[in-house]
């Protein structure tokens, strides 16, 4: 069956794919704003599957993008997201979904991570331990060794980034989340206590 944008029902009026409704409202949870061109390209590729071929990064710096998305949702009882392949979606959504500039943007707060990893510890961001990966994540959100207010709206954006993409793979929405794929009934008065975790967007 062909994808469409939406589907129209028997009376004429539109409504959107669930796919791009779920979408959606994971992006506004995580503070992003998607056009309705970025919400195609990502209903159609969010997937788990490792990139063969990068579409927007060098190697180098898929493999740098997959460190840093792996700091901000690390490996615990449930896959992080480098298991789940959210650099693989980063290289995808910056090749479809910003502007050029934006793009350039980011590619430029990388490069500056790499410059300042090379001059407080005389090696490259890759090389680093991890010990020194929290330091100089750290020092962005405190706009220490050098980050400026622009770094931390690069990083702002790379956390926004890296949560959607983890929380519209398979494993974040099913195993980190709680997911029913049919939800019981409404109970409007429920002790908080006994949830556990969020609910996963059908």
């Amino acid at each position: 069956m062909p994808h469409n944008n939406k589907l129209a029902d028997l009376t004429g009026v539109e409504t959107e794919n669930p796919r791009r409704t779920a979408l959606k409202q994971m992006a506004l949870l995580c503070g992003l704003s998607l056009s309705a061109q970025s919400l195609d390209v990502l209903a159609a590729t969010v997937k788990d599957a490792m990139p063969h071929v990068t579409t927007f990064f060098t190697p180098e710096q898929l493999q740098m993008t997959g460190e840093i998305a792996d700091l901000i949702i690390p490996t615990t009882d449930t896959p992080g997201a480098l298991a789940v392949n959210v650099h693989g979606f980063l290289d995808k959504y910056l090749a479809e979904c910003v502007s050029k500039e934006k793009q350039q943007q980011f590619l430029g707060g990388l490069k500056k991570m790499n410059s300042v990893a090379e001059d407080k510890f005389h090696k490259t961001f890759l090389t680093c331990t991890h010990k020194q990966h929290i330091q100089l994540l750290t020092a962005i959100e405190k706009l220490e060794l050098g980050f400026t207010a622009e770094d931390k709206r690069f990083f702002t954006f790379f956390k926004s980034l890296t949560l959607f993409g983890y929380y519209t793979s398979e494993v974040g929405a099913t195993k980190e989340l709680a997911y029913l794929a049919v939800p019981g009934g409404y109970q409007g008065n429920f002790p908080f206590a006994k949830i556990g975790k969020a609910w996963a967007l059908n």
